[in-house]
């Protein structure tokens, strides 16, 4: 386990993540920042969760993480983006939370139980997040998933915490416009994506099946995987879930 000191006899890590942080521009590089960053304090993993409000008041989600392909594609293909209560609890806790202190297992549905049973397997515990509001009340997240779970998870983020919120704010006030300038750099790829194929994607980020998505939309499941294909062609992924987690990422679907 890390040892951890107080921020004040931490300038090194600050200084080296403000240099890496400044010469970032892609969400590739944003990732390795921010990921790199965490691990040398002792954290496991660390995501950047944002949502902005597009023109017609639809949520479009950016995610940066290293939980691992396995876990992201699974998270998404059960649809847990839609019922996470860590993603509810961060727009009405202004202030940093442990999961576990925010999460009561008393009040989760059996889907919510099952993400956290699930989480823990893949080797996601109680996890730090710290939200943040913009400048047009979008609403961040940057949460970080310590090496080691109870107690000693615990000392390391209240040893931590007060590097890792300045960590949290500088890189949410950085990386919003490298996201927005990707995002607008990839129009061209979104208008190559029709309405339906962005439509039958924006449900599979969701959790339904083909077959559900074919009844909500009055298709076949055949045209479904038909307009399924095409997306995952056009956007150069292996399956629908990398489609999903691709086009999230690049803020090509609202939710």
């Amino acid at each position: 386990m890390v040892e951890a000191k107080p921020m004040h006899d931490r300038p090194d890590d600050l200084a080296a993540f403000y240099e890496a942080l400044n010469g970032a521009t892609t969400t590739g590089e944003l990732t390795a920042v921010l990921t790199s960053a965490m691990a040398r304090l002792g954290f496991r993993h660390a995501c950047y969760h944002v949502v902005r409000l597009d023109a017609t008041g639809g949520r479009m989600p950016y995610v940066l993480h290293n939980y691992g392909n396995s876990w992201a594609d699974h998270y998404f293909r059960e649809g847990f983006l839609e019922i996470d209560p860590v993603l509810k609890a961060g727009p009405v806790n202004p202030l940093p939370f442990h999961w576990n202190d925010v999460v009561n297992a008393d009040t989760l549905n059996r889907d919510q139980t099952r993400m956290f049973s699930d989480a823990r397997e893949a080797g996601i515990r109680d996890g730090y997040s710290i939200p943040i509001v913009g400048p047009h009340q979008d609403q961040a997240t940057v949460t970080v998933i310590p090496d080691e779970a109870g107690d000693a998870g615990r000392r390391l983020i209240e040893d931590c915490k007060h590097l890792v919120h300045v960590m949290a704010f500088y890189f949410d006030r950085h990386a919003r416009s490298p996201l927005i300038n990707e995002r607008l750099s990839s129009r061209r790829q979104k208008s190559l994506l029709s309405p339906r194929e962005q439509e039958v994607l924006r449900w599979t980020a969701r959790g339904k099946t083909s077959s559900e998505i074919a009844e909500i939309l009055e298709l076949s499941t055949k045209s479904v995987e038909f307009h399924l294909d095409n997306a995952k062609k056009k956007l150069g992924t292996y399956s629908k879930t990398h489609a999903v987690v691709k086009a999230l990422t690049l803020g090509l679907v609202a939710m």
